[in-house]
C-alpha cells in the first residue's frame, strides 16, 4: 500500500521516490507520479507548511527546542490568549506562531445577518473555514542560552517594506516571555507592541 498524507486542508498526498542523478529523491505529490513508497524512509519526515499546508518530504529536522517549551507556548496561548486555532511550528532555535488570516468566528457571525444557518450548518462551515485558512507568522521564541534555557521575543512586523521580524525582549525565561507577550496574539493591542 502506498504511503499517503493528509493535509489540514483535506488534500491527500502520495509520498513517492525517483531516481535524480544517480540519487533516490523523496516527494509529496497530490497525484502519483513516481514510484510509490510503503512507508517513510527513515531518517525523513512529512512536513507541512504552516502558511499554506502545502506538503513535503525532506530529512529530519534536528531542534535545540524541547519539547516541553512547545507544550508551555500552546498551553499559554489557548489559556491566555484564549485562542483554539494556531499553529506553533518548531524551527532549529525557534518556536513561530502562526495564527489563521481570518477570524472564522467574526465571519460567520457576518455571514449570519444575511444568511440564516442551523448550528450544524455553522459548525460545517467553520471547519472549511479553518482547513482553507492561510496561517502568517505572528511571534517567536528565539533560543539564545541553551544551558539556562533563555530566549528572545520577538513579533512579526506588518509595515510593508519592513516585513521581518521585530525585537520585544531579549534573554529572558521562556515562560516569562510567553505570559507577557502571548495575551496580544489575536488582538489590537499585538500591533502595538514595541
Amino acid at each position: 500500500m502506498a504511503y499517503q498524507h493528509t493535509s489540514r486542508r483535506g488534500d491527500v498526498y502520495w509520498i513517492q521516490a525517483r531516481e535524480r542523478g544517480g540519487k533516490t529523491v523523496y516527494s509529496a505529490a497530490r497525484k502519483p507520479t513516481g514510484n510509490p513508497v510503503d512507508r517513510l524512509p527513515e531518517g525523513y519526515e512529512i512536513y507541512e507548511r504552516p502558511e499554506n499546508a502545502q506538503v513535503f518530504v525532506r530529512k529530519i529536522q534536528l531542534t535545540r527546542i524541547l519539547p516541553i517549551e512547545k507544550q508551555l507556548v500552546e498551553e499559554s496561548i489557548c489559556r491566555l490568549a484564549q485562542l483554539e486555532h494556531f499553529i506553533v511550528e518548531v524551527e532549529t532555535n525557534s518556536l513561530v506562531v502562526y495564527l489563521p488570516d481570518a477570524d472564522p468566528d467574526a465571519s460567520l457571525s457576518l455571514m449570519r445577518t444575511t444568511v440564516p444557518m442551523t448550528a450544524e450548518r455553522a459548525r460545517s462551515m467553520k471547519a472549511v473555514m479553518l482547513s482553507r485558512a492561510r496561517y502568517e507568522k505572528m511571534m517567536r521564541f528565539t533560543l539564545v542560552e541553551e544551558p539556562s534555557r533563555r530566549f528572545n521575543a520577538e513579533r512579526w512586523c506588518f509595515l510593508g517594506g519592513i516585513d521581518d521580524w521585530y525585537f520585544l525582549a531579549r534573554d529572558k525565561p521562556l515562560v516569562k516571555l510567553v505570559e507577557t507577550y502571548t495575551p496580544h496574539l489575536g488582538r489590537e493591542s499585538f500591533f502595538e507592541l514595541m
